[in-house]
């Protein structure tokens, strides 16, 4: 008998998933709390073919008809069919193959035996011995391997026996988990028992061992998981923290809606002893934030006393046009980033923002009132508190050639302890417009800017005015020329843009007015060339009569309109002397400023660079300039240079700083990574990061070690970071790779 086809009624539907997913990557989209992708496919070439392939009947089958192929048998159709040697019976989607069969249609059981090969609806299961029953859709199948999936997306393991109880709930006793697509895989979960329901798409399992290479690493007396990478109520994946602070952490994740959750990690550290960090996220068609709030009930090293950090982030939309922010942060003590941060620029946090504001918009006027004030870490560098603060802004849309005209209003009540307070209203009224075309342009512009100050905190109160006018005059050219490579015959364009820039603000001694909010720029960029005011703020109008001029050029591929190397050099001659000043600063003489230069491309498909180089005539020297070297290729080795220094007269402190990071891979699957900065100017090491990575198609490890300088700037923290990341499972250990992508660039395609 080679083939025989009954046309019965019958359904098999068999359906199992069992993907694990990690939770500690949630994020907010579209009102739900959803999973991050947390895993890159393994390649193609790593894959093995499927060992349960085998032939088909057909390509199209009837509708429940079952479809019967063998090369011995017999068939009876109120009896048993009984079938031998290359037995097929499909029907839909679900088919076996296997040695031999028999299938009683009165009681609607198939039973096979002999390599038995069982896919159904992308589940496919190897066993010697199945018996199903196709009415009820229960049966068992006894030591069987599964896998779920196809491709790189397979996961699979083995079971002692799985009892299928119904169409929607399935049992594995003794069984494994594992993504790994190998027959060995590097890691699995092994269970006494697992119990997976389709109808709720949860699966529970007991007794669980986390095994790498064999050997078992982590136990858990049960695990709840996910059949569909939705999230789900249960303990994450533990971290370790080595060396400095060293400690435990064990997060429980609270899935209390499709729009808000929560997790709370308890920890036992070295020092402060028990630590609770709480995380509550939220969001709604009109609200969304994130609450944190971390504690310690009774610090070891802090005199058993109670120590908290709260960080609290939301925003509402009240409408189309107005919405809410609200930001603040809080701590118990100015000594708490110093004892737990692991990072120089946690622990050096001079003070924490408390902001909230509301903000309307309605084209062309754009208003906000916000009240703002800050919880003072180092007293050495306090901010003003702006109790309240109100802002309106009007700007008018034009035509590109038409008169632009445009209004700035602000006004702020300054607060701060023992210092000069006030109110300031500053006014800002602009008119500017625009000639030319895509080869030329010229935009002349003037402004008034206008501001009162009522002081208190005095030994005389008193008010403060000024008003004082600015002109700029901005005109530009655009040339360009196509050119072909000869080495590669690709089409390239390249432009020369000349641009020319003058300001003109008259004098006015502002040395009684206060600083409230005001610094001076920084000059280390071209496009700081262009500025009108040199100052940051409202409390200081800088004295100009200048002008600007600068060239810029780029290249860029025709095919693409990608930009492959820009270059721009530029210059500010000065015609008066800057007399305007922060308090103990002096006059700025000089008639021109440093020679900016600033050069940005591709050397090769490989090398990137990015420099800024600032040369001081007077002195014959570059006073600032940055170099950086970025060279990334397909073997996943990538090196990165940066060079910067910083002199004393821009920056208050002079700054010579070399960081080096970048990856090393050993061979397909180990690699190392690592990360500097050295403080030049002050011989001593900010921060140094080396690891070293391990990773095949469906895991990675990483071992990470850090050393880093306090906030007191003498002494070291040397925390060790351990993490596993599992294809299918997430990570377990500490956030090792967020501190490599922060420290080397690059690392995010890694």
């Amino acid at each position: 008998m080679k083939f025989l086809a009954l046309n019965l009624p019958l359904s098999l539907l068999i359906i199992i998933s069992t993907s694990i997913s990690s939770l500690a990557n949630a994020e907010l989209v579209d009102n739900k709390i959803t999973n991050k992708p947390q895993w890159g496919q393994c390649s193609v070439q790593k894959l093995q073919s499927s060992p349960y392939q085998a032939a088909t009947i057909t390509k199209t089958p009837y509708p429940d008809a079952v479809y019967l192929e063998a090369d011995t048998g017999s068939i009876k159709a109120e009896g048993i069919s009984r079938l031998q040697g290359n037995v097929i019976i499909q029907q839909n989607t679900t088919q076996f193959n296997t040695n031999s069969a028999s299938f009683d249609r009165a009681n609607n059981l198939v039973i096979a035996k002999g390599n038995v090969i069982l896919r159904t609806s992308g589940v496919k299961f190897k066993s010697n011995a199945v018996k199903y029953n196709l009415k009820n859709h229960n049966g068992t199948i006894q030591q069987a391997e599964y896998e779920v999936g196809s491709g790189e997306n397979k996961t699979q393991g083995r079971s002692q026996k799985i009892d299928l109880i119904n169409q929607d709930e399935i049992k594995l006793q003794e069984a494994t988990f594992s993504s790994c697509p190998v027959v060995n895989p590097s890691w699995h979960i092994q269970s006494s028992e697992i119990t997976i329901n389709n109808k709720t798409e949860t699966g529970t399992a007991k007794d669980v061992t986390f095994n790498i290479k064999g050997v078992p690493v982590f136990y858990l007396p049960k695990f709840n998981f996910s059949l569909n990478n939705n999230r789900k109520s249960g303990f994450l994946t533990p971290a370790v923290r080595l060396q400095s602070n060293a400690g435990i952490f064990l997060p429980y994740y609270f899935n209390l809606a499709p729009n808000y959750d929560a997790t709370i990690t308890t920890s036992i550290n070295q020092r402060q002893g028990l630590k609770f960090d709480t995380e509550f996220r939220y969001l709604t068609k009109k609200h969304q934030g994130t609450f944190l709030y971390d504690f310690i009930p009774q610090d070891k090293s802090f005199e058993n006393k109670y120590r908290d950090y709260f960080k609290l982030e939301h925003h509402t939309t009240l409408s189309k046009n107005t919405k809410i922010n609200l930001m603040a942060e809080g701590v118990s003590d100015e000594d708490y980033f110093d004892d737990l941060s692991d990072s120089l620029a946690t622990s050096s946090r001079s003070s924490l923002q408390r902001r909230l504001e509301i903000i309307h918009t309605n084209k062309p006027w754009l208003m906000s009132v916000a009240v703002e004030d800050y919880q003072i870490i180092n007293a050495d560098n306090t901010p003003y508190s702006r109790l309240p603060e109100f802002k309106l802004g009007y700007h008018p849309k034009t035509k590109p050639k038409s008169l632009k005209l445009g209004a700035d209003f602000e006004l702020v009540n300054f607060h701060k302890s023992n210092s000069v307070t006030g109110t300031r209203l500053d006014a800002k009224v602009t008119a500017s417009k625009k000639w030319g075309n895509d080869a030329w342009f010229v935009k002349p512009s003037v402004s008034v800017q206008s501001t009162l100050y009522s002081l208190t905190n005095t030994i005389d109160d008193h008010t403060l005015s000024r008003a004082l006018p600015t002109f700029t005059l901005d005109t530009g050219l655009f040339f360009d020329r196509e050119f072909t490579s000869m080495k590669t015959g690709k089409k390239y364009t390249q432009t020369l843009e000349p641009r020319l820039f003058y300001s003109f603000t008259p004098f006015k001694n502002q040395s009684d007015f206060p600083i409230f909010d005001t610094a001076r720029t920084n000059f280390s960029a071209t496009t700081q060339l262009f500025s009108e005011n040199r100052f940051t703020g409202k409390d200081r109008i800088a004295d100009t009569n200048q002008l600007t001029f600068a060239v810029s050029s780029r290249i860029q591929d025709r095919t693409t309109g990608t930009e492959l190397f820009s270059a721009s050099i530029g210059q500010v001659f000065n015609f008066s002397d800057r007399k305007v000043t922060l308090p103990g600063e002096t006059v700025s003489a000089g008639t021109r400023s440093d020679l900016v230069l600033e050069l940005k491309g591709r050397i090769n498909e490989n090398f990137r660079v990015t420099s800024t180089l600032l040369f001081n005539y007077e002195k014959k020297h570059l006073s600032n300039y940055e170099l950086r070297l970025n060279y990334q290729d397909d073997k996943k080795r990538i090196a990165n240079i940066s060079y910067r220094k910083l002199n004393k007269e821009l920056n208050n402190s002079a700054l010579t700083q070399l960081t080096l990071s970048g990856a090393l891979p050993i061979n397909d699957n180990w690699s190392l990574v690592g990360s500097t900065e050295h403080d030049i100017e002050n011989k001593r090491n900010l921060e140094t990061l080396i690891g070293l990575e391990y990773q095949d198609c469906c895991w990675k490890t990483r071992l990470v070690a850090k050393r880093y300088l306090t906030s007191d700037n003498r002494s070291y923290e040397t925390p060790i970071f351990i993490e596993f990341e599992l294809k299918g499972l997430g990570s377990l250990g500490t956030n090792a790779r967020q501190e490599l992508k922060d420290k080397i660039y690059g690392y995010d395609d890694y």
